[in-house]
């Protein structure tokens, strides 16, 4: 009766110590996170975009040596295109290998040699080319399912981040139009009007309707451009 008692005993000592090795395993996974921030908040249509992946932990985590790293980039093909090349890993002089899927999103860098990433400190940045016919609004850029690896028979890190990095598609920027202030294409008395409007204080325009105002491109928005516009709606000057 002693000795299962005891071997009972000896069995519950090693669950324990197991269990307690495990939470310890856990814990030391999990004091890692990543962290996606984006260099703009807002872009336009045929933009680049640069997400940069850094590592977040608790202040205390030790320095992550790595020799190998690969993720998975959740974006909107039909919104933004990545190449190969638009993944630049962290030292990039010591990359030995870096591929992207752009089917999956899937990346995977190797370097010839550590690296030392401190807490806060970057793991790589991708650049993101928004489709010169993107569709406008807002959407979300996320790097997830990280792994990286130390040197060989290491322990590997892996974390499922699900935070992503938020950014709005606006429309491509409206070029410059001299003398068409309402910008719909045409030059005629309404833009002519919004000048005097906006010179007598009635009508505030904004910076591109003022670029279009200054017909005579003298950085003065005034009575003289007015008459300019008048001249060319009634044909009396081809250009300003």
């Amino acid at each position: 009766m002693k000795k299962v008692k005891k071997a009972a005993a000896i069995l519950i000592g090693l669950m324990v110590a197991v269990l307690g090795f495990a939470n310890d395993t856990y814990a030391e996974e999990t004091a890692w996170d990543i962290e996606n921030t984006l260099d703009i908040s807002e872009c336009r249509q045929g933009d680049t975009v640069t997400m940069s992946i850094n590592l977040k932990g608790s202040g205390t985590s030790l320095p992550q040596e790595i020799h190998s790293m690969k993720g998975t980039l959740e974006y909107d093909s039909s919104l933004f295109t990545v190449e190969n090349a638009d993944i630049l890993p962290a030292e990039g002089e010591k990359v030995q290998s870096c591929s992207f899927d752009q089917s999956s999103g899937t990346f995977d860098i190797k370097y010839s040699s550590n690296i030392t990433v401190q807490d806060g400190g970057r793991m790589l940045q991708i650049r993101l080319h928004t489709a010169a016919d993107a569709s406008t609004g807002k959407t979300t850029l996320c790097v997830t399912q990280m792994k990286w690896e130390g040197s060989a028979g290491g322990q590997p890190v892996e974390i499922e981040h699900r935070i992503p990095a938020r950014i709005t598609i606006a429309g491509a920027e409206v070029q410059s139009a001299a003398g068409d202030v309402n910008q719909d294409g045409k030059v005629n008395l309404t833009d002519a009007k919004l000048v005097m409007q906006h010179y007598n204080g009635a009508k505030t325009l904004n910076s591109q309707q003022k670029k279009n105002a200054d017909a005579n491109g003298d950085g003065n928005v005034n009575l003289t451009d007015a008459k300019l516009i008048m001249k060319y709606y009634n044909g009396e000057i081809k250009t300003f």
